[in-house]
């Protein structure tokens, strides 16, 4: 399959097709894949030949794919009008189907200062529905996400196969490898204890805005917990790519007392992973979506140590000394003019 396509409930086996014929309640006469996103399930709008419309999540099991929409339909019921309402599940063979109202409006393709009242909103929602986390059968996102970590440690020590395509490609930002690294080996005492329902991918393409301006979070697949500022930590970069600040929108948000030290070692670990892989050869759209989120998860957490800069410790300010990045470079190393930061840099 072309590793930029969505593949199609077309080219699903026939009984997954008649099962979302049963979910629908009437034979398929439309498909709409999904635009945006990056798994290879099925994530189509179906319409039957009487009108009727559902979103339609489909997999099979054994590589994460069926899990996930099998977790999904699970948490549907969970997070309510939080996300779209479940319309049925459906276990067939080795595939799992799950499909729910079609929600009116678009993905959000570009955040806007208009949207901050209604982010906060669903922040605010999110912090009564999720923390702690609803259901039961989770586990800690921060263990999950431990085989990703390393970048920063192994380019502060030997290096070694997983970072050697990174080597002389200046950061766009002026932090020193060193601190990143030690930030990052904080990631599981920071993160691991978390209670709240974790969502895990928030960025605009899993937001739907709806004809009134009401945002919608979708695409809910993991059981996860974490802290439940890290969603808003995930969401952070999407919306610095837009040229607004994530740093204003967490001041404001639920969670403007969330620990100083663990958002900046949750900013480093999410960093390294997204610069090592923006950097390795792989899918056009994906590729870029990383190379972004490293950029401005890097210059985020520039920001903030910066703005530190008077009240830092000794060994913070001995960490500071070393090393020297381009910070008018973009995640590729390119040269970027100033005005294209985002605001509140």
């Amino acid at each position: 399959m072309d590793q930029e396509r969505r593949p199609r409930l077309t080219e699903a086996p026939e009984a997954v097709r008649a099962a979302v014929e049963r979910l629908l309640g009437e034979p398929v006469h439309e498909e709409r894949a999904a635009a945006a996103g990056f798994t290879a399930s099925v994530a189509s709008t179906v319409v039957g030949i009487g009108g009727r419309r559902l979103f339609v999540k489909a997999a099979p099991v054994g590589g994460g794919l069926g899990e996930a929409v099998e977790a999904g339909a699970v948490l549907a019921e969970a997070v309510g009008d939080l996300g779209p309402r479940p319309a049925g599940f459906a276990a067939v063979g080795a595939w799992r189907v799950a499909a729910y109202e079609a929600i009116e409006g678009e993905a959000v393709t570009r955040w806007t200062a208009a949207d901050e009242p209604e982010l906060l909103s669903v922040m605010k929602r999110m912090r009564t529905v999720m923390e702690p986390s609803p259901v039961g059968g989770t586990s800690p996102y921060a263990e999950a996400f431990v085989p990703l970590l390393g970048t920063w440690q192994l380019l502060s020590g030997d290096g070694g196969p997983r970072v050697d395509h990174l080597r002389g490609k200046p950061l766009p930002v002026e932090v020193p490898v060193r601190m990143l690294a030690e930030l990052e080996s904080r990631w599981l005492p920071a993160l691991a204890a978390g209670t709240a329902l974790h969502h895990g991918d928030l960025r605009r393409d899993n937001v739907m805005r709806q004809p009134d301006g009401r945002l919608r979070v979708v695409d809910w697949t993991h059981l996860w917990t974490a802290p439940g500022w890290m969603d808003l930590v995930r969401l952070g970069p999407d919306v610095a790519a837009c040229g607004l600040d994530p740093e204003k929108l967490l001041r404001k948000s639920p969670w403007a007392d969330a620990p100083a030290g663990d958002v900046n070692t949750a900013l480093a670990g999410l960093a390294g992973r997204a610069w090592r892989e923006g950097l390795l050869p792989g899918p056009a759209r994906l590729r870029h979506m990383q190379r972004e989120q490293a950029l401005h998860l890097l210059r985020w957490l520039e920001a903030r140590l910066n703005h530190r800069k008077g009240t830092c410790t000794p060994g913070e300010k001995s960490l500071r000394s070393g090393g020297h990045y381009d910070a008018h470079k973009d995640a590729s190393g390119h040269p970027q003019r100033r005005s294209d930061s985002p605001k509140g840099r």
